[in-house]
């Protein structure tokens, strides 16, 4: 049986955190200035891994909800028959591919 190839992808939860990461930099300013404070006045060094912390965190449970709101309504697609009367049938090819693609 030929089968059309899928369009959507599934990309991957750790792509999508470190771009979710990289958009929300901007929350990693507090921890680079903890960072500098730390070196120049000895500031105790704990406060940049909780800044760092809670821009992870935060980056994380919005991956997390993203990620749970695709894959909710995401069922697949019942197969139809083909009404399509131009079309051929899949015993006019010579061959059947399966599923995988493969002979």
């Amino acid at each position: 049986m030929i089968t059309m190839r899928r369009t959507a992808r599934d990309h991957g939860f750790l792509l999508c955190l470190f771009l979710n990461m990289a958009f929300r930099f901007e929350w990693a300013i507090a921890a680079i200035i903890l960072l500098t404070l730390h070196f120049l006045l000895g500031w105790p060094l704990f406060l940049t891994f909780i800044a760092l912390g809670i821009w992870v965190l935060y980056a994380l449970f919005v991956t997390a909800v993203l990620s749970a709101a695709n894959h909710a309504g995401n069922e697949p697609t019942p197969e139809r028959p083909n009404k399509n009367p131009y079309s051929k049938s899949n015993a006019d090819y010579p061959y059947n591919l399966e599923k995988d693609g493969t002979e």
